[in-house]
Formats: C-alpha cells, structure tokens, sequence
C-alpha cells in the first residue's frame, strides 16, 4: 500500500470523526482530514473547521480512541495546512 493511501481519512473515518466534533457541541463546515502521521494506534486526526457563522478556520486533533478533541490553533495566512 502506498504511503498516500495509507495516509487518506477513509468515509466511515470522516463519519466517526463527525460524530465526534457533533457529539462535543462543535458546529461549522468540516474543511480537511488528516491521520496523524506520529500516532501508532492510527486513530488519531488532524481536522480543520471553518467557523458557521464567520468563516474563521481552526485545527484540530480529533481521537477516536479516547473520544478527545484538541484545540490547536486558528489558521490564518501565517499557518496554513498543506494541501
């Protein structure tokens, strides 16, 4: 398996990460997925959201494992996520 392939949010991924952010209160547009690379379980994500009602983007770290998301920090043209 490629590295590319191994590193894709897979669906049922991205629906367990969203129930997650929904289960926790969180609401706004759900802009990127990303496993993080240093985790060995493979349950850990890198998410970032786009505030509803403003349009300003977060990042956060999601784990599935434990059922917590962290804060990170906001994204603005000094901290981008690569594409």
């Amino acid at each position: 398996m490629s590295e590319t392939a191994a590193n894709e949010v897979t669906q049922r991924e991205m629906i367990r990460i969203i129930g997650l952010f929904r289960k926790n209160g969180f609401k706004g547009e759900y802009v990127s997925f990303q496993h993080v690379v240093d985790e060995d379980e493979g349950a850990s994500y890198f998410v970032v959201m786009s505030d509803e009602n403003n349009g300003t983007q977060g990042l956060f770290k999601a784990d599935l494992l434990s059922g917590t998301i962290e804060f990170q920090y906001m994204l603005d043209e000094n901290h981008e996520v690569a594409k």
